[in-house]
């Protein structure tokens, strides 16, 4: 897909970040670094292989948030070599307009 073409298909604004994400299933665990996010999702790497479908339970560790956000359920949409795409399917409103906040904050 191109770069162009996600651009369209996005719905939620997506901004650079660097901060580690905590994920795991009854299949894997470990963390990830996040590069970019958004309320629907984001794109993080990691020494752990992915693969598409997976879903997790996601821990996001974003700077000057305490506690961290909790996504209930993410799936991983994509894998390019050490890089990944989350889709957010299940967090509590709450936990989605802390991260909401979060991001409106970052200009």
């Amino acid at each position: 897909m191109s770069v162009e073409k996600a651009r369209k298909i996005r719905k939620a604004r997506r901004v650079e970040l660097h901060c580690t994400l905590g994920f795991s299933s009854g299949e894997v665990e470990g963390d990830a670094t996040i590069t970019n996010i958004s309320t629907a999702g984001c794109r993080a790497e990691s020494d752990i292989n992915m693969a598409e479908g997976l879903d997790f339970q996601v821990i996001l560790q974003l700077p000057d948030q305490s506690p961290p956000v909790k996504v209930e359920r993410a799936s991983v949409r994509w894998v390019s070599g050490r890089a990944f795409g989350l889709i957010f399917i299940l967090f509590f409103p709450s936990e989605r307009a802390r991260l909401r906040t979060f991001i409106d904050k970052i200009k």
